[in-house]
């Protein structure tokens, strides 16, 4: 269920990155100003697939807590995934903050 809910994210951000027309005289000059498509989602799982990863490594122990206490599977891998989105951002928070 958790996977589903990072899919479901990933495929809304795809999605609504689609519908955003482009400017018929853009600025190249400027860097990643002028991507195709392909490109764009080559740079997001450069950038995003360390993100995801960290997220999986954390849903797991989350989930296994939950299991215990939870019985619905739907409800588990819903508030893992949520709790590992709240725990990811505040490893990067204090990872920001101690730069």
């Amino acid at each position: 269920m958790a996977l589903g809910w990072y899919a479901t994210a990933i495929a809304a951000v795809l999605v609504g990155r689609a519908g955003i027309p482009v400017a018929p005289d853009r600025d190249c000059a400027a860097v990643f100003s002028c991507m195709t498509p392909g490109q764009e989602v080559i740079l997001l799982m450069i950038i995003a697939g360390p993100v995801l990863a960290a997220l999986l490594i954390i849903t797991l122990p989350v989930t296994a807590l939950l299991a215990r206490w939870v019985s619905s599977s739907i409800v588990t891998g819903t508030l893992a995934a949520l709790g590992s989105v709240v725990a990811a951002a505040a490893i990067g928070m204090l990872w920001h903050g101690g730069r």
